[in-house]
């Protein structure tokens, strides 16, 4: 959920350091620098096992230093008995940390899904694939230095995580659980002993509220289709605590009801591109025109951003395999001259 403007970063980083939430069964919240950094919240998740333990999502490439190895500390726990750095997918807010562990845990694997992998090991390659892939809609190449910030240098990934992988920590057992949808690898872990899930992206509700309270990130999500079914898998996991990356953790009671508001924001937005398309016959109906509408109504300011962009190309995609729409590339002089 990257955003694009580097925020104030002067934080009560000292504080925040030793502020590690235990949520039982050997799991920690940890505070990250995010918050400073985009005006986003965002909290990685320990998981201890005897005198080891594993990082779900270690934020970008100055938590280390801002947060996590603060809060670790605290914890009476050795930064060098980290076994594994997990992300959940590619994008830098749950990637872009992972190779700033390589001094102080110069042998924890670091684990990607196989599909965001080359996201994770290649900034310019995601820049190409994703950042720069909305020409005519979004330009994001005033913020390309910034975001390069968050995770150059990149990892070499040890553990390519499949659909299906067990990945053990010890006597813990994580399965992966791929979602796709909010990237194309996306996974989800489920710790099983604890019965509790951690979603990174997959799980967004109506957007997620600006840690400044200012604006929403909305929803995004790359494709329709996989993105439901994500969510609907996820619902049928026997989880007692849902874990996501940019909300506080939740019982099952509000992990449901969390799941079933993201499912119907997709709904929602589907609703809409159908009415603005019948609206806009025989005129195309343009991303730019459903990635606004999109932000007005999840309450995004200002209504196109990199979140809206994606997901309004998905909603139209999605039409265009139904037969409701046609591909079209229309000249800017019309739509802008």
């Amino acid at each position: 959920m990257s955003d694009l403007h580097a925020h104030d970063s002067r934080g009560e980083h000292a504080t925040r350091a030793s502020e590690a939430t235990a949520l039982g069964d050997g799991i920690f919240q940890l505070p990250t620098d995010y918050p400073e950094v985009c005006n986003a919240p965002l909290w990685s998740y320990l998981l201890t096992d005897a005198d080891q333990f594993a990082l779900i999502d270690p934020g970008v490439r100055s938590t280390f230093a801002a947060t996590l190895s603060g809060a670790i500390d605290a914890m009476g726990l050795g930064l060098d008995h980290a076994s594994l750095l997990l992300a959940t997918h590619g994008h830098p807010d749950h990637s872009g940390g992972q190779s700033s562990w390589k001094d102080d845990a110069p042998h924890a694997r670091i684990g990607a899904p196989l599909v965001d992998a080359p996201w994770v090991e290649s900034f310019d390659r995601q820049w190409v694939q994703f950042w720069d892939d909305y020409p005519g809609i979004i330009d994001n190449n005033p913020s390309r230095e910034f975001l390069a910030s968050l995770c150059v240098p990149e990892p070499t990934v040890d553990l390519l995580l499949r659909d299906g992988d067990e990945v053990a920590l010890g006597d813990r057992r994580l399965d992966v659980v791929e979602t796709r949808g909010h990237s194309w690898g996306h996974c989800a872990f489920f710790d099983r002993d604890s019965r509790t899930l951690f979603t990174g992206d997959a799980v967004q509700g109506r957007g997620i509220l600006a840690s400044d309270a200012t604006t929403v990130f909305a929803p995004l999500y790359v494709d329709v289709s996989e993105a439901r079914w994500g969510l609907r898998r996820l619902r049928e996991l026997p989880f007692e605590r849902m874990c996501p990356a940019h909300a506080a953790p939740m019982d099952r009671d509000e992990g449901l009801a969390f799941l079933n508001e993201s499912l119907a924001f997709i709904d929602e937005v589907d609703a809409l591109a159908r009415t603005m398309v019948e609206r806009s016959a025989p005129s195309p109906l343009l991303t730019r025109d459903l990635a606004i509408a999109i932000g007005a109504l999840a309450g995004t300011t200002p209504p196109l951003t990199p979140q809206t962009a994606p997901t309004a190309r998905a909603h139209l995609y999605h039409l265009a395999r139904e037969g409701i729409l046609d591909a079209a590339w229309v000249p800017a002089a019309v739509t802008h001259g």
